[in-house]
């Protein structure tokens, strides 16, 4: 019969790093009751401490305590490393031991040691306790040396989550393991999914913007996280935990962001489901709402259901959403209760909130659901009606007189539009309340230096500079600093060759128009990143000193005709040229590539169609990415009156001019094909003049109809 140490490294061999776990975030998690159940399903009687304690050397000090695992994993390590290492028990007990913290028996929440010796029945004092203490140098190094294994093999046996901090580093290799448990795999997945997380954190938002989010997540509901990651959660959100550096936990969930593939943690399922947040948009200046999810990578078209048992086709379309939930209108319960679509190959879900912020969508144009505020930019705010009185408090401490507060499409919601932060220190004193709602109006926390704002002259327009943005002078933008990883929270910022170390609030940026800026190339940033700006103190009339200095000088002047010249001897004219007036730039209108097919009509019946302009040749052969745009310019023909285009969703029509009448439709009898591109989108435009067009289509359809008679 094999030994009860060797029983319990073949059963966690197999629970936590088996096929199954290929490719997928492992965590080697093991308290009382997991403990319990696999002694039960696996028929081991002695426990993992006692299976343990055997292993451990008592009879004198001429070798380490834990010398026989050492030495098995020695033996484990020349040949070849197959297999999970020897040490597994001995790191499940660890994690036990971690497990098993809290304040109580005389121990404080933060005391592992005492449980690790309490494992063992070693009393807290005295030399075996001190063996027990310098055997945990052993045990880290067992720790690293199952991280690199993990490594090594590619994800064979699973990614490691293994994670520690430099201040308790061997205590903190158990206590990283002790924080998450398997439910709370499944839940951290769905929190990825919700909040717009990149598979494998492609983005790098770094651990403590990821602590902020599932603060804001798990806020008043818990969302299935484990009464001790709750516990966690609440201690590493506390102001004094930042003294000592970042908690374990922002190590941690770097780590498991940074292994997630995208997927949901369901062992139950072959299919691997991919995860989205489903987000909300407010459209049509505040007047609808509509759901909005973002399209998956490698997942173009597909099919999700609802729990009353419609069905939605999904593809993905313009701005790197999907459509086809058009037909799926937001109520007051989905809003308050939450919104859950399941499919064979994604799975997309609304957690339901009470209140919401909505920025600007770089795309679609519309207020669309966020994660995080940007100051200097404007948002709206869409709060359920118990909520909106919390909310109209914080935001009179804003002290913006843009906020305007309206009925939101919803029942029972308010939205509040205009909402900014234009006053730092009334934005900082905000963020620091206890207001119920302030997680709101937290900006991103970022790992690199990012200009925003300021008053800019103008864009960078060289591809490769480097230059942020010319901006004016008295106008520059506001710095927004990285968090800072060292003990005393400063960080080293650099301006024009010139350091200094500076404790800044990571969320609020920093006003640089406070410094004496003289015109010119400044830059700005840390070690590992920087920002480059110009300031200006304006364009200047007229031409530089210089310009024209390769012409020829003319003192001449010119007339509009050459009969004007004659007779004037005493005068000098420029013949041969046409002075007539410059010629009006082309009208253009940007069409979506994606759009399935758009026209322009004239009055008397003429339609144009819109043709896709293929980049040029040399273009898509020297620079591929050039060629793939969004979109394209399309010229407005002479006198075209509407723009008309459909996408997968459904006909759109614009004003070729939305600045002048549209004139009367004159079409002839057979212009058949200008009536069918008008009735089909005949309910899609409430423009003045539109109607009109609609009843002379309808008119050409029924000669067409009646044969022409």
């Amino acid at each position: 019969m094999k030994r009860a140490y060797d029983r319990w490294h073949e059963v966690l061999s197999d629970e936590f790093f088996g096929a199954d776990h290929a490719l997928q975030s492992t965590v080697l998690y093991v308290d009382d009751e997991v403990e319990r159940e696999l002694a039960q399903r696996f028929g081991i009687e002695e426990s993992l401490s006692s299976a343990v304690a055997d292993e451990l050397y008592w009879s004198g000090s001429d070798k380490t305590l834990l010398w026989r695992v050492t030495s098995k994993c020695r033996v484990w390590a020349a040949k070849g490393s197959t297999g999970a290492p020897p040490s597994l028990p001995v790191l499940a007990a660890s994690v036990l031991a971690a497990t098993r913290m809290a304040t109580s028996d005389g121990m404080r929440r933060t005391n592992f040691r005492g449980r690790w010796y309490q494992m063992f029945g070693v009393p807290q004092e005295g030399p075996e306790a001190n063996r027990l203490d310098k055997a945990l140098d052993d045990v880290a190094a067992m720790w690293e040396e199952l991280d690199s294994w993990l490594e090594e093999t590619g994800g064979l046996y699973g990614a490691s989550t293994v994670s520690t901090d430099e201040f308790y580093w061997r205590v903190g290799y158990p206590v990283s393991q002790a924080l998450v448990r398997r439910s709370d795999r499944q839940a951290l997945t769905r929190f990825f999914a919700t909040t717009r997380l990149r598979p494998h954190n492609s983005t790098e938002v770094p651990g403590r913007e990821l602590l902020r989010r599932l603060n804001a997540w798990s806020a008043g509901r818990g969302r299935g996280l484990s009464p001790r990651l709750m516990e966690e959660l609440k201690f590493a959100s506390a102001p004094s935990s930042a003294e000592g550096g970042d908690p374990l936990i922002v190590a941690l969930l770097e780590r498991l962001a940074a292994d997630w593939d995208g997927t949901l943690h369901e062992p139950e399922r072959q299919q691997r489901r991919r995860a989205l947040g489903l987000r909300i948009a407010v459209t049509d200046k505040g007047r609808r709402l509509e759901w909005l999810a973002d399209a998956a990578e490698g997942v173009e078209e597909t099919t999700v259901r609802i729990h009353d048992g419609r069905s939605f086709t999904l593809r993905t379309d313009y701005g790197g959403v999907y459509s086809g939930l058009e037909t799926l209108v937001p109520s007051e319960p989905q809003l308050r209760l939450g919104v859950h679509l399941d499919g064979d190959d994604l799975v997309i879900e609304w957690v339901p909130q009470e209140v919401v912020l909505l920025r600007m969508h770089a795309d679609l144009g519309e207020w669309v659901s966020t994660e995080y505020f940007e100051p200097g930019e404007p948002h709206w705010i869409l709060a359920s009606s118990s909520s909106a009185a919390q909310v109209r408090a914080m935001l009179s401490g804003l002290r913006s007189k843009t906020v305007r507060e309206v009925a939101a499409p919803a029942p029972g919601w308010r939205l509040f539009k205009g909402v900014r932060a234009a006053d730092t220190s009334a934005f900082k004193q905000a963020l620091d309340s206890s207001a119920e709602h302030s997680y709101v109006l937290h900006p991103q926390i970022r790992q690199h230096t990012k200009l925003i704002g300021g008053l800019r002259i103008a864009r960078e327009y060289r591809s490769g500079s480097g230059v942020a943005g010319h901006y004016l002078r008295g106008g520059e933008p506001d710095l927004f600093l990285p968090a800072s990883d060292t003990p005393d929270r400063t960080v080293e910022v650099s301006l024009d060759g010139q350091t200094e170390n500076l404790r800044a609030d990571p969320r609020v940026p920093f006003p640089l128009n406070c410094l004496a800026f003289e015109e010119g190339q400044h830059e700005v940033g840390t070690s590992s990143s920087r920002q480059i700006f110009t300031v200006y103190d304006g364009f200047h009339e007229g031409l530089p000193e210089g310009t024209g200095s390769l012409g020829y000088r003319c003192v001449g002047t010119s007339a509009h005709r050459v009969s004007e010249c004659e007779g004037e001897d005493s005068r000098a004219f420029i013949r041969g040229a046409d002075a007539a007036s410059a010629p009006a730039p082309a009208r253009t209108v940007v069409v979506k590539l994606k759009v399935m097919e758009a026209y322009f009509l004239d009055q008397h019946g003429t339609v144009a169609p819109v043709r896709r302009q293929e980049a040029p040749l040399w273009v898509s052969k020297r620079i591929p990415q050039a060629s793939e745009t969004p979109a394209m310019e399309a010229e407005i023909p002479n006198g075209a009156v509407w723009f008309v285009y459909r996408t997968p969703q459904r006909w759109w029509v614009r004003p070729a001019d939305p600045g002048t009448p549209a004139p009367a439709p004159v079409p002839t009898r057979e212009d058949y094909r200008w009536a069918y591109v008008v009735l089909s989108a005949a309910d899609a435009c409430r423009v003045a003049g539109w109607a009109e067009y609609v009843v002379a289509a309808t008119e050409i359809s029924n000669t067409r109809d009646r044969g022409g008679k």
